[in-house]
């Protein structure tokens, strides 16, 4: 018995499909006009790599410590800071994150460095917040290092940071490769820094006991701050951290071996690692915190500003500045490789796979890959192959997971015949030699998790080390099984000894997501904001292994993650998250505003574990981001907009806004949304 207004319902739901693809069609074309229209003519892409105030307050206070002068972008560096402060005064760690101390007075003291007053309205609202905050005495470690050098805090007040750790072997329990590659880029130039401990003139003079910022101090008589958490109740309860105070302690009382033999032996050879790391553009690390530490340590070592290291270090770190109607910055650092290989893999979905702009920055790509032996990797992982791809346009010590594992999936998804080549197997190559002994990937390092290490006083950053996480191992997972597919392929085919080794590698690692899932179904991201991120990884690496599974159990997973996807869809259609999410207690999953990026991670997760394109779910989100599709340039591209950073660097620390997520991941899951459609289409004949 036919349902009474069911063929006209069937009809009406043709009509509005075929309406939603006419326009996602629509919606691609002005979104790789866009696309194109932001590439370099070299081939690549890089967007603004945005982190707030701090990059360019350290910058300031570089140049105040050592001599350059940077007046004539005083006007537009102020702009900058003032542009992202809070209507109480202080300023975040992203946009629209409540103030937060250490920043704020960072960012009060630059400001007073390039030409405020203190009395003036900015400042008097920044430091009413900065005191009620607690004021100086309470910042984190990295500030008080910084005020310590123009005499605004004691170095007393500060922990001991002994040269002589550079001298540990690379296996020892403790050394400077325990930690992780962007905390290491800051503690070895801050070695020699703390050695010399440094006394820098301000306007009003030079003395160990400055008194530029004393109205942020609730008692300027008081500054020997204290820092970490007290003898008595670490004594009571934690033994690791009560040993690191105990060291940090009998270190200040002995002094005198600053002066030895083996702290003069440590400073040579921390210069010589420092010398060797200089970048062929100049620059150092791709970091710009460890980049102009590393400037100001060779300076206390004796070097000049006019000698070539420094000269060309200083050249190199004007290409790192961004400007914009919202002033001038130095951004923490650049990402043309994770850009590039982004958009590539955007395009490539919508269709472009063999336009010539998309196989030039396929080139470009290829020539950025890293071979030979020089990475710290290399010194306590001396068998890993080498091949994979930094992050930055110059820094070819410091490989990553996650930029190789984007590179290799963009080229497979531009060049199915990669899997045989050269380029794509030495990527593959360097990715599973990377396989941390737990089955997963962590961002830069192998095995490199001492948890203990954040005990130290030193670490109010929660995060010195390089844990395996969720969503690198997913991206890395969906490369071992098209790789294991690969095997089979039509035209370019796994080469036999790389599929063994993938299938060996997806064997270890699917127990470790699977130990990773959340009860409610989600995985945590710890490079993204937040479970729609780290779930997205999950299933798009999990989902190449469900069919392959007989227990069904990695099905199920999936299923539970795609489940998960959906319970958090806003009624907007829509997805987003909060940096709350992050907090202790957290903010609850799907927490925040719908935005671009989350919505379209959300979009590639489902359809990654083929939920189907006419889906509620995945048709809410389509919408979502037809309507959002509002942010247009001079030629005719379309794109969209969110205003909250979407990355993350340190979890309730540092958030990051790269400034290209808003383009390519939406134009990435429209472009594979109408491929799922066109296979429902061929699939029904």
């Amino acid at each position: 018995m036919e349902v009474p207004g069911a063929q006209d319902s069937a009809l009406e739901k043709k009509l509005d499909d075929g309406l939603i693809n006419q326009d996602v069609t629509r919606a691609l074309s002005r979104a790789d006009e866009y696309a194109y229209n932001l590439q370099h003519p070299d081939g690549h892409w890089c967007g603004e790599f945005a982190t707030g105030v701090f990059p360019t307050a350290e910058y300031v206070f570089f140049s105040q410590a050592c001599g350059v002068d940077i007046s004539k972008d005083a006007a537009l560096f102020r702009k900058h800071i003032l542009s992202l402060q809070n209507s109480d005064g202080s300023w975040g760690i992203a946009p629209d994150h409540p103030g937060d101390l250490s920043i704020s007075a960072e960012a009060y003291l630059a400001l007073r460095l390039l030409g405020l007053e203190s009395e003036c309205k900015v400042l008097q609202l920044a430091r009413s917040f900065i005191r009620s905050a607690g004021g100086i005495a309470k910042v984190r470690v990295l500030t008080r290092i910084f005020f310590a050098q123009f005499g605004l805090i004691p170095w007393d007040a500060v922990p001991q940071l002994p040269a002589e750790l550079a001298l540990a072997p690379s296996q020892s329990p403790i050394s400077i490769y325990t930690f992780w590659v962007a905390v290491r880029l800051s503690i070895v130039p801050l070695l020699i820094i703390r050695h010399h401990e440094p006394l820098y003139a301000l306007p009003n003079g030079r003395s160990t006991s400055n008194d530029f910022l004393d109205e942020l101090w609730l008692d300027p008589k008081k500054k020997l701050a204290p820092y970490g958490r007290p003898f008595l109740e670490l004594v009571k309860s934690d033994a690791v951290g009560f040993s690191f105070k105990a060291l940090d302690s009998l270190m200040y009382l002995f002094k005198s071996f600053r002066h030895g033999p083996l702290r003069y032996i440590a400073r040579k050879k921390i210069v010589k690692w420092l010398l060797e790391r200089q970048n062929s553009d100049g620059s150092w690390f791709g970091y710009s915190t460890g980049y102009q530490l590393t400037m100001q340590a060779l300076l206390l070592e004796g070097f000049k500003i006019e000698d070539t290291p420094i000269r060309r270090g200083l050249a190199a770190i004007q290409t790192w500045m961004w400007e914009d109607n919202d002033g001038r910055r130095i951004q923490l650092s650049n990402s043309p490789v994770w850009d590039t290989a982004m958009m590539m893999k955007a395009l490539s979905s919508s269709g472009h796979r063999d336009d010539e702009r998309v196989q030039l920055a396929a080139h470009w790509c290829k020539a950025n890959q890293l071979f030979g032996p020089k990475t710290d990797l290399a010194q306590y992982c001396p068998d890993l192959p080498s091949g994979g791809f930094a992050f930055e346009y110059c820094n070819p010590w410091y490989p990553d997971v996650d930029d190789t594992a984007a590179v290799a999936l963009s080229m497979l998804d531009q060049d199915p015949g990669a899997l045989e080549k050269f380029p794509f197997i030495r990527a593959t190559e360097f990715l599973l030699g990377m396989q941390n002994a737990d089955g997963g990937w962590a961002a830069f390092d192998r095995d490199r998790d001492p948890s203990w290490l954040h005990k130290s006083p030193f670490n109010d950053m929660d995060n010195l080390c390089d844990p395996s996480t969720a969503d690198i191992t997913g991206r890395v997972l969906e490369l071992c099984g098209l790789v294991i597919r690969g095997a089979d392929a039509a035209t370019g085919r796994s080469p036999p000894d790389l599929v063994y080794r993938a299938q060996r590698a997806a064997q270890r690692a699917i127990p470790y997501l699977a130990a990773e899932q959340e009860a409610d179904g989600s995985w945590w991201g710890r490079w993204g904001i937040n479970y729609v991120f780290g779930t997205c990884n999950a299933i798009g690496g999990l989902a190449l292994f469900a069919d392959a599974d007989g227990k069904g159990s990695i099905a199920a997973m999936v299923q539970r993650g795609a489940a998960f996807l959906k319970r958090i869809q806003h009624s907007d259609g829509g997805w987003g998250e909060s940096y709350a999410t992050y907090d202790i207690p957290p903010a609850p999953p799907g927490s925040g505003a719908s935005l671009p990026s989350p919505t379209a991670w959300a979009l590639l997760g489902l359809l990654s574990a083929s939920v189907a394109p006419d889906d509620p779910a995945i048709c809410g989100g389509v919408r979502w981001l037809l309507r959002e599709q509002t942010k247009t340039d001079s030629k005719g591209g379309l794109s969209w907009f969110e205003r909250p950073h979407t990355g993350v660097g340190f979890p309730r620390k540092l958030y990051i806004g790269y400034k290209l997520y808003e383009h390519y991941f939406p134009l990435m899951a429209l472009g594979q949304y109408m491929t799922a459609v066109k296979a429902r289409e061929v699939k029904k004949g």
